[in-house]
């Protein structure tokens, strides 16, 4: 296991990453560098297994470097892990639910739109907050949802606000009405659906705190929620991205368990390496055209340090890395007019079992007295291979082994 002391890179010689990533620096010599940059400390045997991690990096690196490709990598805070650690400890927020399951609410009149505009840029708008760092837990989801709705609330003509991850890690749970599952992971939609019913506080008034990779009890009661929001829309398809990104930024999901993006530097990402088991939650915020190749601009939260200073573009018009795959973004987004609910339990489920959850038009399973949301990543019924509502609606079952009730 590896052990170091911080995550975060420190600013010490400006030109050492630029001598870390040249071909033909000593790998030791490298290694030494990247320990004082990022000021990494390790015990005998995790400065080995460190060490050995460093080295197959390098050469992934520099042999990507040399084919002259529209992008570069290059070594970062990352560097010392294997790519099966990275994505142990940074990737798989998507991971345990690859189909998504989940009601849409697609907007098909984006596909409608004529866009004259050649970029978008949010960030230059002022409607992108600082680069977050999620730490070592699965939350990339709610870091997607909370830049998502920033951009939404800068638009609407508030000052750009930074709003609390943490609430959602929290509390955006079965036990408090919602369906993520905290440094589990969470589906950005099943986010912006708890925001509506709860409102959001800022990031000052409930920060963040679980970079650890573990999240304390719900404290909503204690901060004022300052955002509210009626819903949200999903993107039918890539040829509807770029009209979503001219109205605000888009949370997205990706496949980002890649070496390619572990070590990510800079240069539009065109990998068809690159697949569409979506298990990163990020957030586009602007499209562009750099020598030709069209991208994505796109926010990550693995702090400035990483990428070009926590962006990756990424190349429009293939669904790089299933970008377009499970995009939204919130409507109705404005200043929260009455103070949060106090935490409550879900909803209760009637004697029937499910039917009270199919009237919510959802996809639902029926596990331990409740009923769980079958769409989010933390899904308690995902052995039982739990029913989607088409079946729940002739169904009175009451547990998720009631044969009558699960998928065939």
């Amino acid at each position: 296991m590896l052990a170091f002391t911080s995550f975060a890179a420190v600013a010490t010689a400006p030109d050492a990453l630029l001598t870390l990533d040249h071909p033909h620096v000593a790998i030791k010599e490298k290694f030494n560098l990247f320990k004082n940059h990022f000021s990494k400390v390790y015990d005998a045997v995790a400065e080995v297994e460190a060490f050995a991690a460093f080295v197959v990096n390098n050469k992934i690196i520099q042999e990507t470097n040399s084919k002259n490709l529209s992008y570069t990598l290059g070594h970062n805070e990352f560097s010392d892990m294997s790519q099966d650690a990275f994505k142990s400890m940074y990737i798989g927020g998507y991971k345990s639910n690859p189909n998504l399951l989940r009601a849409k609410n697609y907007n098909y009149a984006l596909k409608d739109m004529n866009v004259t505009a050649t970029e978008v840029d949010w960030v230059a708008k002022g409607a992108v907050t600082p680069v977050k760092n999620q730490g070592q837990c699965g939350s990339c989801w709610s870091f997607s949802t909370t830049g998502a709705i920033e951009g939404a609330f800068k638009i609407a003509g508030n000052p750009l606000t930074s709003f609390s991850e943490e609430e959602l890690v929290e509390c955006d749970n079965s036990q408090h009405g919602g369906s993520d599952g905290g440094c589990n992971g969470g589906l950005m939609d099943n986010a912006f659906n708890w925001v509506s019913q709860n409102g959001l506080c800022t990031e000052d008034s409930y920060p963040y705190n679980s970079g650890s990779g573990s999240a304390g009890s719900c404290r909503m009661s204690s901060c004022t929620p300052v955002a509210t929001l009626t819903g949200h829309v999903d993107v039918p398809d890539e040829d509807a991205m770029v009209p979503a990104l001219t109205i605000g930024p888009v949370s997205v999901a990706i496949q980002a368990d890649t070496s390619t993006f572990q070590l990510y530097k800079g240069g539009v990402l065109d990998d068809a390496k690159c697949g569409e088991q979506l298990d990163h939650g990020v957030l586009a915020v602007g499209f562009g055209t750099d020598s030709g190749k069209d991208y994505y601009k796109v926010k990550n939260s693995w702090g400035p340090g990483w990428g070009e200073s926590g962006y990756i573009r990424m190349v429009r018009g293939k669904d790089q890395c299933g970008i377009a795959k499970s995009a939204s973004y919130p409507t109705g987004v404005k200043k929260s007019d009455s103070p949060a609910p106090a935490p409550g339990p879900s909803p209760s489920p009637s004697s029937s079992g499910c039917s009270t959850c199919i009237g919510e038009s959802k996809d639902w399973c029926f596990k331990d007295q409740q009923c769980h949301s079958v769409g989010s990543i933390f899904n308690p019924c995902a052995d039982s291979q739990c029913v989607s509502s088409a079946l729940l609606s002739g169904c009175s079952c009451k547990s998720c082994d009631d044969t009558a009730c699960q998928q065939s």
